[in-house]
């Protein structure tokens, strides 16, 4: 009679046991699909700010390259000594870069806002570069360099 009454005492527990177990996994569960659904709009958005942010870096590095290229050809064409240089911003204005014959700005270039660059570059008459240059642009974690080399001849990096 003790045996029975032990067995039926280890087979309560035993039940009692598993019906806690089912609920603590149906709340944890529960508590991960909450989790997950509120996590992932928010690795998206971070994912979308990081490809706009390296797309909106890239785009102003491929338009400085264009930039410099046709500073040279106007520098060789007309034979005007051409600076691209890069230019403080005023205030709350965006950074900028200037195309520039001596003190006349031929072009001042306005960037997106955020985005800054670092740099300057002087061709002479015949459209080669003075020295070796570089310019860095950047906005936050991302940056791109764009190279010109003593031929005029520009890579990005």
């Amino acid at each position: 009679m003790d045996e029975s009454k032990a067995e039926a005492g280890v087979e309560f527990r035993e039940k009692s046991k598993m019906q806690l177990n089912w609920r603590f996994i149906r709340k944890i569960e529960a508590l991960v699909f909450a989790s997950m659904f509120l996590a992932v709009p928010f690795f998206a958005f971070r994912i979308v700010d990081i490809a706009g942010t390296s797309l909106m870096v890239q785009n102003t590095a491929v338009d400085l390259v264009r930039d410099l290229i046709r500073a040279r050809e106007i520098a060789k064409d007309y034979g005007l000594v051409i600076t691209v240089s890069s230019a403080l911003p005023a205030g709350n204005d965006p950074c900028s870069y200037l195309i520039q014959n001596g003190t006349r700005t031929i072009e001042q270039v306005v960037l997106p806002r955020g985005v800054s660059m670092v740099g300057s570059v002087t061709f002479d008459e015949k459209g080669s570069p003075r020295n070796r240059a570089s310019f860095i642009v950047n906005k936050g974690a991302r940056t791109t360099y764009v190279e010109v080399d003593t031929q005029g001849q520009t890579s990005l990096h």
